[in-house]
């Protein structure tokens, strides 16, 4: 049984302007221990997807249908209709979340001490010397230098780099059973980037804890996950175990990403490949696969008319194009 399982997940927003599908049939699982990378361009959905496992969307946004099972036991709890004062003991409790900016998530008045150990405060019955010694321990698990003197320092007073190892042990001090890391890595610099990367590495294997890695760095997702799931226009377009995508992508978006990816040692007058044209808006996205009015695989009019359905094409590597397995591919992608 996985210990989240996400099915046909919509998640939608009512303006004024009419009705946008952020996250439109979205179907994912995440085992215990293991990693998993959501990855795809800005707007995709990728971050919706996260709010919404732990129904953080906020209005005008509203879960319309579809389940969200987290494992509890050998039974499944599932999370779109699960009660205010039960849901309020997963978040924080059974799963953690990392926010992309740190100073954003943190309390500019209260020490960090204080923070840590309100979260274990919220969900176990402690005592106040229990709860500051947790986020002593904590501090030291994340690797943060003179952990004793930072409980009782500010978020203004410490690096981004320090603030989002915070935010790490405040996700991480009730031992949760699944961590989502919204783009965790963005602000930092690409050295605290990659100690960032191998502290939630040595996190995981620690505590067993399995990682929903949200980015739209195929590098990060390359080093750090055991599988991949690839996001465009609100729909999963594939999914693999991270060595079979990037050895044998099979969608044309997902092709078209990694060859973009920089070529070490290649020479600067060598122009990057890039995807042409641009992600549609939610509000317009175009009929049939909705990667067609970008891809240079396209058949018309089928591609332009009849949506794809993600299939598996070999066992474990699910793609939603009609022509998936059978593209010519350059070996050089």
């Amino acid at each position: 049984m996985p210990l989240l399982e996400i099915k046909n997940l919509v998640t939608a927003f009512h303006t004024p302007a009419g009705r946008v599908p952020a996250v439109d049939g979205v179907s994912l699982s995440i085992n215990r221990g293991t990693t998993l990378g959501l990855v795809g361009e800005s707007g995709c959905g990728k971050s919706v997807t996260a709010l919404s496992i732990l129904r953080l969307v906020s209005a005008p946004g509203v879960i319309e249908s579809g389940e969200i099972l987290l494992e509890n036991g050998g039974s499944t709890q599932n999370l779109v209709t699960l009660g205010e004062r039960e849901l309020c003991r997963v978040r924080g409790g059974r799963i953690g979340m990392i926010f992309q900016e740190p100073m954003t998530s943190l309390n500019p008045v209260f020490t960090l001490g204080d923070q840590i150990a309100e979260a274990v405060h919220l969900h176990e019955k402690v005592s106040r010397a229990e709860a500051r010694l947790r986020s002593l321990e904590m501090l030291k698990l994340v690797r943060m230098a003179d952990p004793e003197q930072r409980l009782h320092e500010y978020p203004h007073q410490l690096s981004g780099g320090m603030r989002q190892r915070v935010m790490i042990a405040m996700a991480l001090v009730c031992r949760p059973d699944l961590v989502i890391a919204d783009e965790p890595t963005t602000a930092l610099d690409v050295t605290i980037q990659a100690q960032i990367l191998d502290l939630l590495s040595a996190v995981r294997k620690r505590l067993s804890t399995a990682i929903l890695l949200i980015t739209h760095d195929l590098g990060v997702v390359a080093e750090t996950c055991d599988e991949v799931a690839v996001m465009y226009a609100g729909k999963i377009v594939e999914r693999a175990p991270t060595a079979e995508l990037f050895s044998r992508p099979l969608h044309p978006y997902t092709i078209g990403l990694i060859a973009a990816r920089p070529t070490p040692g290649a020479s600067r007058s060598v122009p990057l490949r890039t995807i042409p044209g641009m992600v549609p808006l939610p509000n317009n996205f175009p009929s049939g696969c909705r990667f067609h009015p970008r891809c240079a695989y396209a058949q018309f009019p089928r591609c332009q008319t009849e949506p794809a359905e993600l299939r598996e094409v070999t066992p474990g590597h699910f793609v939603r194009c009609h022509f998936a397995g059978e593209l010519d591919v350059p070996q050089n992608h």
